[in-house]
């Protein structure tokens, strides 16, 4: 299992979408938009699961649940 991170496109920064999920289960996925609100820049981003990408682990205080509103 890993989570999938977006880069965002105002700030370059990548972020949690908060969706834990594992490489076989994304593949099949359909390619549909997903809509995902910004931590850095509180915009919500338009993507696709193909641009995401899959990482086994970020460190707590990146996880999206963590990011305050500042």
């Amino acid at each position: 299992m890993g989570v999938l991170l977006i880069k965002c496109p105002n700030t370059g920064r990548q972020f949690s979408t908060g969706i834990y999920v594992d490489a076989e289960t994304l593949a099949r996925v359909p390619q549909e938009f997903t809509h995902t609100r910004c931590p850095y820049c509180k915009s919500d981003h338009t993507w696709l699961p193909r641009e995401a990408s899959l990482v086994d682990a970020i460190p707590p205080a990146d996880w999206i649940e963590n990011q305050g509103e500042a």
